[in-house]
């Protein structure tokens, strides 16, 4: 018995559920509804790196650096409300504070990561601007292209939640879900087996 597949769009993040009849599960395990992404900034300034999570129950969030956890302090402050925002925020940049940064997100049902760079510029004098014979219509308020927050490149196609198998009794409903990050955005299908 086939039933309806439904794709909610987030960003970054796809969720398709194959639904067989009601019911869901008590945990969800995390996944990004907002990923942080890369950031650039002048050296001296401030790096936030912020995004959302979700899941059943609240995930927790850490974040690390070259493999070592991140503990808050006068150099690295981290927020995160119960709403699920959470941010890193690393003051008074220095070149070394450039590289990869690695966040975590983990409740009981699961965890989830995501990878990003901050790119420290150099001094304030060497920033870039866009070129006066753009096509943009020359607005004075346009921040250069260089300054705004880097877009990610591709990823793979992977599983956050992987379904489950289901045991049923004729006439009873279910339900498989499954979450899935990638980008581009990953077209999800489900297929059922033809037996011999």
């Amino acid at each position: 018995m086939m039933g309806d597949v439904q794709f909610v769009m987030g960003s970054h993040v796809s969720k398709t559920t194959l639904t067989l009849g009601r019911g869901s599960p008590s945990k969800e395990p995390p996944v990004f509804t907002l990923p942080p992404r890369n950031t650039r900034v002048c050296q001296g300034g401030t790096a936030r790196l912020e995004g959302k999570v979700r899941g059943f129950p609240e995930p927790q969030v850490c974040w690390f650096r070259k493999g070592k956890l991140l503990i808050a302090g006068d150099h690295y402050s981290m927020e995160h409300s119960a709403r699920g925002s959470f941010s890193l925020v690393v003051q008074e940049v220095q070149d070394d504070d450039g590289g990869r940064y690695t966040c975590e997100t983990v409740n009981d049902a699961g965890s989830c990561q995501v990878t990003v760079e901050i790119i420290v510029e150099g001094n304030a004098g060497k920033k870039y601007s866009l070129p006066s014979s753009n096509r943009a219509g020359g607005s004075l308020g346009v921040p250069a292209v260089e300054n705004r927050p880097s877009i990610w490149g591709e990823s793979p196609p992977k599983f956050v939640a992987k379904p489950s198998r289901l045991y049923l009794k004729v006439g009873q409903s279910g339900k498989f879900s499954a979450k899935i990050t990638g980008r581009p955005q990953p077209l999800v299908q489900w297929y059922k087996p033809v037996r011999p």
